[in-house]
């Protein structure tokens, strides 16, 4: 059984990740921050919207326009913890399923960058993730904070 403060600590991380908000309760330098060209007329994302564009089960914004997924590069710490948190899945579970979305629709996953930011300032459309460590204010906005675990 949880401890009452614990529950509450929890909901409110909850609402952090609904919300987007960087507030202090989410302030650590390994958050991951979902981040979007600036021109993305979207402001705030759940995490099953963006798990659905980076599985390209859904490739246009809600408001409309083309969203592009942009994947930091494998087997990097930022890009296995946005596979566990976000997708649910392993780099192994991640790999398989792209390929079969290769063979069913030739359909393949979003293009790899070592520097997602700056892929992102310059892609229209594009959706990204970078840790709270690596984000430069102005140069894209974010649209959901995934709290460290």
């Amino acid at each position: 059984m949880m401890a009452p403060g614990r529950t509450v600590l929890s909901l409110s991380a909850a609402l952090l990740i609904a919300m987007g908000t960087t507030d202090a309760l989410a302030q650590h330098p390994q958050d991951i921050l979902v981040i979007a060209n600036k021109k993305v007329s979207v402001d705030s994302a759940t995490p099953e919207q963006i798990k659905s564009i980076f599985l390209k089960k859904r490739t246009t914004w809600k408001s409309g326009g083309k969203a592009v997924p942009l994947n930091a590069k494998a087997g990097t710490p930022l890009r296995e913890k946005f596979q566990e948190l976000v997708l649910g899945m392993t780099d192994g579970e991640e790999r398989i399923y792209w390929e079969k979305q290769k063979i069913r629709s030739a359909t393949d996953g979003p293009t790899e960058f070592a520097n997602p930011l700056k892929a992102i300032f310059r892609v229209k459309g594009s959706v990204s993730y970078i840790f709270r460590s690596q984000y430069k204010e102005g140069v894209a906005k974010i649209l959901l904070v995934i709290p460290h675990r």
